[in-house]
């Protein structure tokens, strides 16, 4: 597939020939489309799939390891001298128990920045909505061109649409 000059986007203008160089006719475009917009959704769906569990583990990780942060350094900060010597005399530790609770504090806060910026520089939020936005016009298209109430250049254009909305993939 060749591409539009100074774009980068594959040529997807439609010529008369269909696939394979046969002819298009009007009752074989919709059949084609609608096995496109088929194959469309399969490959969102299964991004989908994938991408709303990963998401919804960085965020419980954010969620939770800076929440464990706060409460790792609130012992010492409240308690004072008072409460971390009880706390190394109850767990019998051989260090000073406010260095362990600041090491474990300072390793929840980096895995807490960590799972933010990878949710933020890999675009996940956005890409998920995209892909969901998508799912939902693919599945108009399809139940339209089987039902017959889409004109196919119409669903053709709309098929486009998506498929450069859902150009991450």
């Amino acid at each position: 597939m060749e591409s539009r000059e100074g774009t980068g986007l594959p040529d997807v203008s439609l010529n008369p020939e269909g696939h394979n160089g046969e002819p298009m006719t009007e009752t074989r475009t919709p059949v084609d489309l609608v096995s496109r917009i088929a194959q469309k959704r399969s490959q969102v769906e299964a991004f989908v799939a994938r991408a709303v569990p990963r998401k919804r583990r960085l965020l419980n990780l954010t969620i939770v390891a800076g929440t464990l942060a706060a409460a790792l350094t609130a012992g010492p900060a409240a308690g004072g001298a008072t409460f971390t010597a009880w706390l190394t005399k109850l767990f019998g530790l051989s260090s000073p128990s406010w260095q362990i609770l600041c090491g474990l504090a300072s390793v929840c806060s980096l895995s807490a920045s960590v799972a933010t910026q990878v949710l933020k520089s890999q675009q996940i939020e956005e890409h998920v909505v995209r892909a969901q936005s998508c799912l939902a016009k693919l599945e108009v298209l399809e139940i339209g061109l089987s039902a017959g109430q889409i004109d196919p250049s119409r669903a053709t254009t709309e098929y486009m649409r998506c498929v450069e909305e859902a150009s991450f993939l």
